[in-house]
């Protein structure tokens, strides 16, 4: 409780005997670091925004006034010891201005893995860091109680846990920058927190440009920030990032648009920089904030690059037997193309001799009615007494030979009737019509003889019909 008062009490007179002065947020103002030194952003981030193994520097100029104005400059080297754990320790100074805050930072990032492609990161940051007054002109002609300094000047050390659940490329983070604080020297030691909370939600989408760039990708940020004794912000960063250059940009409600841009040398040394355009309406004739960042990159640590060592082994094991595996399908594939074509053939053959067999068929099936139209023709008919007989050389649609004949019929009607009495009688009658004389003929059967028609004729067609039959005869000559 003493604590708050004081920091009320200062908080009274800076707006009243400043009030031209534009007074800062309490954050450390790094909303916009999104690949290098992300874990003063959110803890989790030493484990894989940071680029470990790295020694990173981030200095914030806010306004352009390196002298007299805010500046931020973190330093850390953040240490990957192996996929699902890392660590960093750094330098901050915050200077808001008014106030100084210097100290160090440790960090510490582990990764759970939850299912396939889903994991949970925690991380800590614990700052440790002496509080002081920046500028005690502000102060001048103030009846300030000696009280309020003698609080205020002290060490002091904050914990700032985040979470981060990853899935597959997507995130979403949790991170408090100070959720429990406390003076271990001074004349307050009272434990107090200001619970300054971020939440953010981020994707990393690949993108191919070329093999000489490498993994490059794009990651959007969105976050919203709470800020203690002032309101909330909320924002968007954008990072293109490749192998040998990176450009960013982003909004936030409070310091307005920035863009920037760095570029990788040699695959280690990156540096780049920012600028920030206010338009708050307290900061309209403000000038605009620079940021500067540099990182060294040293590789992975040998226990990482006796992993990759004993992976290498093992991804030209897989290399041979998936070559094995492919050299195997292509060998299968050929014979089943072989024998596909070998059935193909002996299937062309076997439809050749099909073909062959049925044509000879049909031609021996043509020469044999073609003997039997001889036999007919040449048959020579003498025609008995009292016996009915016609004869016509050839008649349209007809067969040579000797047909049965019934009856004949010149009106429809009666044909009909006599057809339907025929088959009521379980025979089986034929017709056909002659244009010649228009008659519907009626037969029972055709015969390749005299001789057969004359049998079917005296038997009154072996008893099945028992009126008048006679013969008609189609020589097809």
């Amino acid at each position: 409780m003493p604590k708050f008062l004081v920091c009320l009490f200062a908080l009274i007179i800076c707006t009243t005997i400043w009030s031209q002065e534009t007074i800062l947020p309490s954050d450390f103002r790094q909303h916009s670091l999104t690949q290098f030194n992300a874990s003063l952003f959110n803890p989790t981030y030493a484990l894989d925004w940071n680029n470990p193994n790295s020694i990173s520097v981030w200095t914030r100029w806010q306004w352009q006034g390196i002298d007299s104005d805010p500046t931020s400059i973190f330093a850390n080297y953040t240490h990957e010891f192996n996929e699902t754990s890392g660590a960093s320790i750094g330098f901050l100074q915050h200077n808001t201005g008014v106030f100084l805050y210097t100290g160090g930072n440790l960090n510490f990032a582990q990764a759970f893995e939850l299912d396939k492609d889903i994991r949970l990161i925690a991380g800590l940051n614990i700052f440790g860091f002496q509080q002081s007054v920046a500028d005690e002109q502000f102060f001048q002609g103030d009846e300030l109680d000696p009280i309020f300094l003698e609080d205020f000047e002290a060490f002091r050390v904050q914990f700032s846990p985040g979470l981060r659940l990853v899935i597959n490329r997507f995130s979403v983070g949790l991170a408090l920058e100070n959720a429990v604080g406390f003076n271990v020297s001074g004349n307050s030691g009272n434990i107090d927190s200001f619970q300054s909370v971020t939440g953010t939600l981020s994707n990393d989408f690949p993108v191919i440009i070329s093999e000489g760039l490498g993994d490059s990708f794009v990651r959007p940020v969105l976050y919203v920030k709470t800020i203690p004794n002032g309101d909330a912000q909320y924002g968007l960063n954008g990072l293109f990032s490749t192998s040998k250059f990176w450009v960013q940009g982003g909004y936030n409600s409070f310091y307005g648009p920035s863009g920037g841009l760095g570029i990788t040398i040699a695959n280690a040394f990156s540096v780049g920089g920012l600028m920030e355009f206010g338009t708050d309406g307290s900061l309209v004739e403000e000038e605009s904030t620079i940021e500067i960042i540099a990182s060294y990159h040293f590789g992975r640590t040998k226990s990482r690059e006796k992993e990759t060592e004993n992976e290498e082994p093992n991804r030209l094991e897989e290399d041979i037997e998936r070559q094995r595996l492919e050299k195997e399908q292509r060998e299968l594939e050929a014979r089943r193309r072989i024998e596909l074509e070998r059935d193909s053939l002996a299937e062309v053959n076997r439809i050749k001799e099909q073909l062959e067999l049925q044509q000879e068929k049909e031609r021996l099936e043509l020469q044999r009615k073609k003997d039997s139209i001889a036999q007919l023709q040449n048959q020579k008919v003498v025609v008995q007494a009292n016996e009915r007989y016609e004869e016509v050389e050839n008649e349209d649609g007809l067969e040579p030979g000797f047909y049965l004949i019934a009856n004949v019929y010149g009106t429809k009607k009666y044909f009909d009737n006599f057809m339907k009495m025929l088959r009521e009688k379980g025979l089986e009658p034929k017709s056909f019509y002659r244009s010649f004389n228009k008659y519907n003929y009626v037969y029972l059967e055709r015969y390749n003889t005299m001789e057969e028609a004359r049998k079917a004729r005296d038997s009154k067609f072996f008893g099945k019909y028992d009126e008048k039959l006679w013969v008609f005869r189609v020589k097809g000559g």
